[in-house]
């Protein structure tokens, strides 16, 4: 299962390089196509609440909610720097909306699913 352990690990690393490319490019529009900007937002992060959650299953809500969110702030502020780019505030919150409904999904799923639940948390025998 340590093989397992390693691709979460390898998976949430490689999804936050995507996403600071793509929060830091100048013309993301170029390499992914955009249609609503706050659901893509919302979207993003609540994939990132999956992933952080199988990389790092054993950090409590708060600890991957907070990370994820901090990490969501670091990149508007760095738009700020990064003309065209602009900060947004509501990209944040659109950001942290994701993070919140995604952890709170993972937690129902791992309440209602044994299954789930050990499969988040595979360690080696």
């Amino acid at each position: 299962m340590l093989v397992w352990r390693w691709l979460f690990l390898l998976q949430f690393f490689v999804l936050l390089s995507a996403y600071t490319y793509l929060g830091l490019a100048p013309h993301p529009e170029d390499s992914i196509p955009t249609f609503n900007d706050k659901l893509m937002h919302f979207s993003g992060y609540f994939v990132a609440a999956f992933s952080i959650s199988f990389a790092f299953p054993w950090w409590s809500f708060w600890w991957r909610a907070i990370f994820l969110t901090l990490y969501s702030i670091a990149i508007e502020v760095g738009q700020h720097f990064m003309p065209p780019r602009t900060f947004d505030v509501f990209d944040i919150y659109a950001n942290t909306s994701g993070v919140l409904v995604g952890l709170l999904l993972l937690t129902l799923f791992g309440m209602k699913a044994q299954w789930f639940k050990t499969l988040l948390h595979l360690r080696q025998k």
